[in-house]
């Protein structure tokens, strides 16, 4: 058979991130949350804004 029509190796998934998305084996980047989640790189700020509040600098703030 030549080498063209043989199916590469399937990659092995490692687990999941927090949204969802397949971490293969060998992936670089990934971080792990306080929580224990995982994210890619591509998830940090998706991640900071799912995970903060907004605050109100409308009004004086008394430390």
């Amino acid at each position: 058979m030549p080498e063209d029509l043989i199916d590469p190796p399937e990659e092995q998934v490692w687990g999941y991130t927090l949204y969802g998305e397949e971490i293969l084996v060998g992936e670089t980047g990934i971080r792990r949350t306080i929580d224990g989640e995982y994210i890619k790189p591509d998830e940090f700020d998706r991640y900071a804004y799912d995970s903060s509040t907004p605050v109100d600098t409308e009004e004086y703030r008394h430390e």
